[in-house]
């Protein structure tokens, strides 16, 4: 008859746990050859919060320092590369039969070097978050676990706790550093045009700076300064703030869950080398009939979700990508083209450079955003209805008489 209520469930856990101490205290054996899992909560509350405060201090210290550096880094490239142009093709859509338009300058230019520094920011920031991960988190991890009673263990425990909060927490902090830094970027590069680009016209005049050339050099000289301080400061400080959220969003949901469960799997492990049989979840190990169902479980698993999932997944996904970029091209490409040829018309040639460049910015951020939109939305969809049947169907063609009575003693 099965358990429903919680209840009976925790006190049948504990009275096996003391049954199983009992049954080794008559037989010579002391408590700690029963490995973590006799531990209280205290230790657990301790590891807990130890790998907290490191998560939070260590990685999330060292990833602000390193998103800081990378956005400075990507400003300042754009800010060389792309603003005197930039600067010319605006100043020349803001001339129209009434005069100068500098709002207009103002608009056109902020759209465009905050469309110029998005996607190469983007890329930086997200390969920063995956390095940080990877070279710390498992430091801080290890550090915190071996601050505890489970010292002995923490090269061991560590993988486990890693392997459950990385992903997540890679994947929140990059949600949250696209949304944060689109924002900051495009408001903050217009406030620092509306306030600073009359001023270096103004700065360019007065130098006596009357040729385009020597303007436009004078101008970008004084915008520049002004963009890589004022704009990478605001974008990291938004960047910092949305990631320390998600950091501590997933720290808060996850550490708990990953360091109980880390140190029960160590505590299984234990119990398994002892011999002893029994049911999950216990700390008691499964006994070597067990061991080896799980074995063959594990590799017919495999074998189904290799083949018939991942097929599943590039069948799916590349046909969402293939639609979607084409539909992006339809709708874009075209008008990007005829853009870009105009403005290398008003520039008085043809650069190849710069014209694929201009096209590039004009679909990359459409593709990307598609893309990402039905990718996510296909495995959304895999992880609900196929990844569970694909189990189902490697179970049964393990052979499902052979769990006719598990867990019941008569297997």
């Amino acid at each position: 008859m099965a358990i429903q209520d919680n209840g009976e469930i925790q006190r049948l856990n504990v009275a096996i746990k003391n049954a199983m101490r009992t049954m080794t205290s008559q037989s010579g054996g002391g408590p700690e050859e029963w490995g973590p899992q006799v531990y209280g909560e205290g230790q657990f509350h301790e590891v807990r919060e130890r790998v907290m405060d490191a998560v939070r201090e260590r990685v999330g210290q060292r990833l602000q320092d390193r998103l800081r550096e990378v956005i400075k880094d990507r400003l300042r490239d754009v800010v060389r590369d792309r603003l005197a142009n930039e600067l010319r093709m605006a100043m020349v859509e803001a001339q129209s039969e009434r005069g100068f338009d500098f709002s207009r300058l103002e608009k056109r230019l902020s759209d465009r070097l905050a469309q110029a520094a998005e996607d190469p920011m983007m890329e930086a920031v997200h390969q920063r978050i995956r390095e940080v991960l990877r070279d710390h988190l498992g430091d801080a991890i290890r550090d915190a676990v071996g601050a505890t009673a489970f010292a002995d263990q923490a090269d061991r425990i560590m993988p486990r706790i890693r392997e459950r909060m990385e992903p997540e927490l890679k994947d929140r902090m990059v949600e949250a550093a696209r949304e944060r830094l689109r924002e900051s970027l495009r408001t903050r590069m217009q406030e620092v045009m509306r306030e600073k680009l009359t001023e270096a016209f103004q700065t360019a005049v007065q130098s006596g700076a009357t040729e385009p050339d020597r303007m436009i050099a004078t101008v970008r000289d004084r915008l520049g300064e002004a963009i890589e301080q004022r704009v990478s400061d605001a974008v990291a400080d938004r960047l910092r703030d949305g990631i320390r959220e998600r950091l501590e969003e997933v720290v808060r949901d996850r550490v708990a869950g990953a360091v109980r469960s880390a140190i029960t799997e160590r505590g299984q492990q234990g119990g398994r080398q002892m011999g002893f049989g029994g049911g999950f979840g216990f700390g008691i190990g499964i006994g070597a009939d067990g061991m080896q169902m799980a074995d063959r479980l594990q590799d017919q698993i495999f074998d189904q979700l290799r083949s018939r999932f991942v097929d599943a997944v590039r069948e799916q996904v590349g046909s969402a990508i293939n639609q979607h970029v084409q539909d992006v091209l339809r709708e874009r490409l075209g008008t990007a083209i005829r853009a870009s040829l105009v403005e290398q018309k008003l520039l008085g040639g043809f650069n190849p450079d710069q014209f694929a460049d201009s096209v590039r910015g004009r679909i990359a951020y459409a593709i990307r955003e598609r893309l990402t939109d039905a990718v996510r939305e296909r495995l959304h969809d895999l992880h609900r209805d196929r990844l569970r049947d694909v189990i189902r169907s490697a179970i049964a063609e393990h052979g499902g008489s052979e769990f006719s009575g598990f867990g019941t003693g008569m297997h």
